[in-house]
């Protein structure tokens, strides 16, 4: 994982790897206005510690914002984190403890499966399917016969799939939960990229009752350099903020202000509707990109949201060798190992839309194309019980 990080930070290779804005996209121009205002005019009172939930105003823009996809909290509800990962260890960190097992989505972002494995968590893969999200009938029998301290999902978009669970689905989640006393954390860090009419739901709004954990941040939409993520813990809040104290003690406040008065000037969600249609154009051309270079069989994601492609190659090709491949040409995409625990979905990977469409990602998408291909060719025998990985909706090439 370290490395693939390092490579995707790399600005001399193609940026098919992390998934990450362009700095181009975001609107960092006007971010700077309010940092350097705020640094101005109030930067001695900003160079302090916030309290341990963070800047008071901000919590209240994020529960104003909350409002509108049916979640009702009060500033009280919701601590800000450094990111959405700190906001993700602060939740494992008060409802688990190591050795504890935790169940996940498979295949899952790789950097919790990284921080899973920091806080000495197992991790429990649960089949998931590219259009209707984890197989409940799987996390039935995981309840059943296992002692489960938390499950953690993606609320939309799951990273790498792309997948939504449908909210009836959601809610027989819910009850399962319940029934077994289980905290659920959920994942909601693309959830204001949708294409759609409306925001799919989060858990927690389907179900204020529920034992649930939310956790987001700005990251994906407006400034991942800010490191600001935020979670509201319902009844683990306590629990949660003392492991703040514990680990980071306080988020920084002066990106605190500078993001508050961004958001209190209405000027995020133009913002949102503008990435919203470049990266809905971004995924359409790479789609189409990988239906004419890659090789027949191949399969590719029909994500409703977010920037990321998940691609299922046909045949054992190893996406690892591949990986390596591209690095060498310049180019860097995620290879589906590292979305597993077990070592599974060798033959998937998965590309980043979050750059411009241009001449160099084209060519990057078609020289992956044909590496796949060439491989492809040489392995063409059929093999028989290779693991197929999630087939629904999924585009055949």
């Amino acid at each position: 994982m370290l490395n693939l990080v390092e490579y995707a930070s790399d600005p001399r290779l193609v940026p098919l790897g992390c998934a990450v804005p362009s700095p181009e996209l975001l609107a960092a121009g006007r971010l700077d206005q309010f940092l350097a205002r705020a640094a101005r005019v109030k930067g001695v009172e900003y160079n302090v510690y916030t309290a341990p939930g963070g800047d008071a105003a901000l919590r209240q823009e994020i529960c104003r914002r909350a409002l509108r996809w049916g979640q009702s909290w009060s500033p009280e509800d919701v601590v800000i984190t450094c990111g959405c990962i700190e906001a993700l260890t602060l939740a494992l960190k008060a409802v688990a403890r190591s050795g504890d097992t935790i169940a996940i989505e498979s295949p899952t972002y790789f950097g919790l499966l990284h921080v899973l494995e920091a806080l000495g968590l197992k991790a429990l893969e649960l089949p998931t399917d590219a259009q209707h999200g984890v197989d409940l009938a799987a996390l039935a029998r995981a309840l059943d016969g296992k002692s489960v301290s938390a499950c953690l999902f993606a609320s939309s978009f799951n990273n790498p799939l792309g997948c939504t669970m449908p909210d009836t689905r959601k809610l027989e989640l819910l009850q399962l939960l319940t029934k077994h006393r289980v905290t659920l954390i959920e994942d909601d860090i693309f959830g204001d990229i949708y294409f759609g009419a409306e925001r799919p739901k989060p858990f927690g709004a389907l179900e204020p009752a529920a034992d649930t954990i939310y956790c987001s941040s700005f990251s994906k939409t407006i400034a991942p350099g800010y490191r600001i993520g935020w979670l509201a813990a319902g009844r683990h809040r306590q629990a949660v903020l003392l492991q703040k104290l514990a680990s980071t003690l306080a988020t920084p406040a002066l990106t605190q202000a500078a993001l508050t008065d961004f958001l209190s000037c209405g000027g995020y969600d133009s913002h949102l509707r503008r990435i919203r249609r470049v990266f809905a154009g971004n995924i359409d051309r790479m789609t189409r990109a990988i239906e004419r270079c890659f090789p027949a069989g191949t399969r590719v994601s029909r994500p409703a949201g977010g920037f990321v492609l998940w691609v299922e190659l046909p045949g054992p090709v190893d996406t690892r060798v591949l990986f390596g491949e591209a690095v060498k040409l310049g180019i860097c995409f995620a290879p589906g190992d590292v979305f597993s625990a077990s070592d599974r979905y060798r033959h998937c990977l998965r590309l980043s839309c979050g750059y411009g469409w241009d001449e160099r990602i084209e060519e990057g998408i078609e020289t992956i194309g044909a590496l796949a291909a060439g491989h492809a060719e040489v392995t063409r025998a059929p093999v028989r019980g290779f693991p197929r990985g999630p087939c629904n909706g999924f585009r055949s090439t």
